[in-house]
């Protein structure tokens, strides 16, 4: 029977949960490829529903960080997804 008495043991650091709103799914040079990434399609895509998905999880507390592609979202969808993440303190990176 070993003794292990090194102390406390160590957590592995949380990957970070990104969501990524809009873009054709492919991995964008600004998001960390460390992270545990979740796709959101723009309106003109997946219709709004996939930006109600998004509101939803980020009142879950399931989502970290915010990436908003607006080349494919329109300003509606970006300043309401913009407003949910500022009263939940979660940051958003926008990308033109």
């Amino acid at each position: 029977m070993s003794n292990h008495t090194d102390g406390a043991l160590q957590q592995p650091t949380p990957r970070p949960r990104i969501a990524v709103l809009g873009g054709d799914g492919r991995p964008h040079s600004r998001i960390p490829v460390d992270a545990e990434v979740r796709y959101f399609a723009a309106a003109g895509d997946g219709g709004n529903g996939e930006a109600r998905r998004l509101a939803t999880a980020l009142r879950a507390g399931t989502i970290d960080h915010v990436y908003i592609l607006t080349r494919w979202n329109s300003h509606e969808v970006t300043g309401r997804i913009r407003r949910i993440c500022k009263q939940l303190q979660i940051p958003v990176t926008v990308v033109p």
